[in-house]
């Protein structure tokens, strides 16, 4: 799968300049979701699966930085929750 120069990681490359700044507020962010049409905001919810699923993969590379958010992934995935995850575009 080719990654780099795609619409995706284009869209990732611009959230990770917005977060490389100490004004981030990940609540604040949250919030501003709900502005989204309701397709989108299950659209990018079906992406947040997606991520926690990636860090919460055993063969996913860490350190001190992101261990924390390694862990909690794996809780949610050795869970079973996104098993049967069912996130339909509608």
């Amino acid at each position: 799968m080719v990654i780099e120069g795609s619409r995706e990681y284009k869209a990732a490359q611009e959230l990770e300049r917005a977060l490389n700044d100490y004004s981030w507020n990940p609540k604040r962010f949250a919030e501003s979701t709900r502005y989204y049409h309701r397709t989108l905001q299950q659209e990018l919810m079906k992406t947040i699966v997606e991520i926690i699923r990636m860090v919460g993969n055993k063969n996913y590379g860490t350190d001190l930085r992101n261990q924390a958010s390694h862990e909690l992934c794996q809780r949610i995935v050795d869970s079973g929750v996104l098993d049967e995850a069912h996130l339909p575009f509608i």
